[in-house]
C-alpha cells in the first residue's frame, strides 16, 4: 500500500559491487539445486496444508483481535516445526482497540420483509440489542452536503452514498497471457498508478480529512446507525474494510460514535431505490461485539534459517508476508496465500538440505491492512527511518510512508547488513514476473535466475516498483524490496477485502509454483 518509490539508492549492495568474475558466477543458476527445489515443491508441496490450517482453523485475523493472537501462536508453532531458529514475537508497539464482532445482522421490515447479508464495519460500536428505524438515503460528499443535511438525520438509519456499480465485464477469474507478460502489458496498470502518485496523495489527504468531519457530523446529528454499500467488482462479493468511513477507527479518539454495518450491494441498492421514490424502507439491525483493551499491542512473528558463512551470515535475506486480514472472509488470498507460500518456501529449502550462506529471516507482519504497521516497525527498529510531515492533510494519510519526507534517513544498526526483502501479497496466482524497484544490476541478475523457470511461466523482470505493499517499506529507505507479478485469478473480482476471501479462492497448483519460485529466489539471494 505504500505509494512512494525510493528516491535514491544507498548503493547497489555487495552483489553489484563484487568483482566481475564473482558477479558472473552469482548469475549462473545451480540447475541441480533448481531441480531438487522444483521436485520437492511441485510434487510434495505443503503450501495448501499451511493455508487451510491458517484460514480454516484460525479464521479472520483482524489486527488486535483475539484471532490475531491465535494466529501468532499458529505462526510460532509452524516456525518451530520447520526447525527455524528462535521463533518469537517482536513488538511493533501499541496498536489500538481489541475488537471482534460476535453478531451482525440487518433486515427490512417494510414495505417488504427481507433478510440481508451483512457484516459490522471494523471496530464499530455495538448497538446493545436490536434497533429499528426509517432509512434515509443521503449523499454526503462535501461540506456543502453536510450543511444541507443538518437537522434531518436524527434517529434515522442512514444509507451513506449512492449504490456502487457491480456490472462487471469479462471473466471473474483471469490469467495473463505470455505475450502480455513479455511485452510488459501486464505491468502497465502498475506504471499508470505511479504516474499519478502525487495527485493521488494530495486528493486522499483531503478525502480523509473530510471523512473525519463527516463522521463527527453524523454523530452530532444523532443518527441511529449508518449502512454502507458493500458491493464489490463481482456481484455477491461484499467489500468490508472500513474505507468508506476512513480514519483509524481502531483508535478510541477516531472511532465513529455510531453503529455502522455493511450490506450486500444488491440489498443496499434496493433500499436506496425505495428511499428515492418516496417509499423509505424500515430497517432493523443489531451489532454485538467483544471488546478488550484500547491499546492492544501489535507483533511481527519472526524466525531465522541461520547463514553458514562466517563472513556473510550477518547479512539478511528477508522472506515476508502479512499475517493479518480484514474481518470479512477468512483472509485466504489476502494474505493467507502469501504466509503459506513463505513457510512452504522455507520448508522446501529445509527438505532439500539447503544451507544458505546468508541468513534467511522469515517475518510475518502484523497490521499491514491498516497501514504497513508491521514492516514499518521492523524497518524503524532495525534498518532505518525517514521523519515524515505532520501537517494535517499529511497526517490524515492512512500509511505513514505516503507522507512527505521532512528529514534525512536515520540508519539503524542492521542497515548495512541488509541484503533484500521479498514480499508475496498478490493472492495464490502463479508467479509470472519480478519487480526490482529501479535496480538495473538486480534486474540483470534476476533475468539469469528466471531463465530456467520459463516452463513454469516465470517470464519477465520489470525494473520498476510493484503495487505499494510491505516491500515498499524497504525501498522507501533505499534498500531492496522485491515483489512479484502473479496471475490475478479472482483476487480483484471476488477476494480482495471481501467476505468471499475463503480457501476456495486459492489455486493449489499455482500456490505450489509460487512457493517453489520463492524458494529459488531466497536461496539464490542467500548464496550469491
Amino acid at each position: 500500500m505504500r505509494l512512494a518509490r525510493r528516491e535514491a539508492l544507498a548503493g547497489l549492495g555487495a552483489l553489484a559491487l563484487a568483482p566481475k568474475a564473482l558477479a558472473r558466477e552469482a548469475s549462473v543458476p545451480d540447475l541441480a539445486l533448481y531441480q531438487a527445489i522444483r521436485d520437492e515443491g511441485l510434487n510434495r508441496g505443503q503450501a495448501m496444508t499451511y493455508a487451510a490450517s491458517l484460514v480454516d482453523e484460525v479464521g479472520a485475523r483482524l489486527m488486535g483481535s483475539p484471532n490475531m493472537r491465535r494466529a501468532h501462536d499458529w505462526a510460532l508453532a509452524r516456525m518451530r516445526a520447520l526447525g527455524l531458529s528462535d521463533p518469537r514475537l517482536e513488538p511493533i508497539g501499541p496498536f489500538g482497540l481489541s475488537w471482534r464482532q460476535t453478531l451482525a445482522w440487518i433486515r427490512m421490515t417494510a414495505p417488504d420483509k427481507a433478510q440481508f447479508v451483512a457484516a459490522a464495519s471494523p471496530w464499530s460500536v455495538a448497538t446493545r440489542g436490536a434497533i429499528a428505524g426509517q432509512a434515509v438515503a443521503v449523499r454526503l460528499d462535501s461540506d456543502e452536503d453536510l450543511r444541507r443535511a443538518k437537522g434531518t438525520l436524527s434517529g434515522r438509519v442512514v444509507l451513506l452514498g449512492s449504490p456502487k456499480s457491480t456490472a462487471g465485464e469479462g471473466p471473474a477469474v483471469a490469467r495473463y497471457s505470455d505475450e502480455a507478460v513479455l511485452k510488459g502489458d501486464a505491468a502497465e496498470a502498475v506504471r499508470a498508478y505511479y504516474r499519478t502518485v502525487a495527485e493521488r496523495r494530495e486528493r486522499q489527504g483531503r478525502e480523509e480529512l473530510f471523512k473525519a468531519r463527516r463522521n463527527a457530523f453524523l454523530a452530532a446529528e444523532g443518527v441511529l446507525a449508518v449502512v454502507i454499500d458493500g458491493g464489490g467488482a463481482e456481484p455477491g462479493a461484499m467489500v468490508v474494510d472500513g474505507s468508506e468511513l476512513g480514519g483509524r477507527p481502531w483508535l478510541s479518539a477516531e472511532r465513529p460514535a455510531f453503529p455502522a454495518i455493511y450490506v450486500d450491494g444488491a440489498a443496499y441498492a434496493r433500499c436506496w431505490r425505495l428511499a428515492q421514490v418516496g417509499v423509505p424502507p424500515r430497517l432493523e439491525l443489531e451489532i454485538a461485539t467483544e471488546e478488550g483493551a484500547p491499546d492492544e499491542p501489535g507483533y511481527n512473528a519472526v524466525a531465522e534459517l541461520p547463514g553458514r558463512d562466517p563472513a556473510l551470515k550477518t547479512q539478511v535475506v528477508l522472506a515476508g508476508a502479512h499475517l493479518d486480514s480484514w474481518a470479512a472472509g477468512v483472509g485466504a488470498a489476502d494474505n493467507g496465500a502469501g504466509v503459506a507460500a513463505t513457510l512452504e518456501a522455507v520448508r522446501i529449502l529445509r527438505a532439500v538440505g539447503a544451507r544458505p550462506r546468508r541468513t534467511i529471516r522469515v517475518v510475518l507482519y502484523g497490521g499491514e491492512e491498516q497501514g504497513l504497521y508491521g514492516s514499518e516497525a521492523y524497518a524503524k527498529q532495525r534498518l532505518g527511518w525517514i521523519p515524515r510531515s505532520t501537517a494535517p492533510e499529511q497526517a490524515a494519510l492512512p500509511v505513514e510512508g505516503r507522507r512527505a519526507k521532512v528529514g534525512p534517513l536515520r540508519k539503524g544498526p542492521e542497515y548495512e547488513d541488509f541484503a533484500v526483502a521479498f514480499n508475496l501479497d498478490g493472492g495464490s496466482g502463479r508467479i509470472r514476473g519480478v519487480f526490482t524497484g529501479g535496480d538495473p544490476a538486480l534486474a540483470e541478475l534476476y533475468r539469469a535466475w528466471i531463465a530456467p523457470l520459463k516452463d513454469l511461466g516465470v517470464l519477465a523482470v520489470y525494473d520498476g516498483p510493484h503495487w505499494p505493499a510491505d516491500q515498499s517499506t524497504f525501498t522507501e529507505i533505499g534498500l531492496r524490496g522485491i515483489s512479484f507479478l502473479q496471475d490475478p485469478l479472482d483476487y480483484d473480482s471476488r477476494a480482495h477485502h471481501t467476505g468471499l476471501d475463503t480457501l476456495e479462492r486459492l489455486s493449489p497448483a499455482d500456490l505450489a509454483q509460487a512457493a517453489t519460485v520463492l524458494a529459488i529466489f531466497l536461496i539464490n539471494s542467500a548464496d550469491a
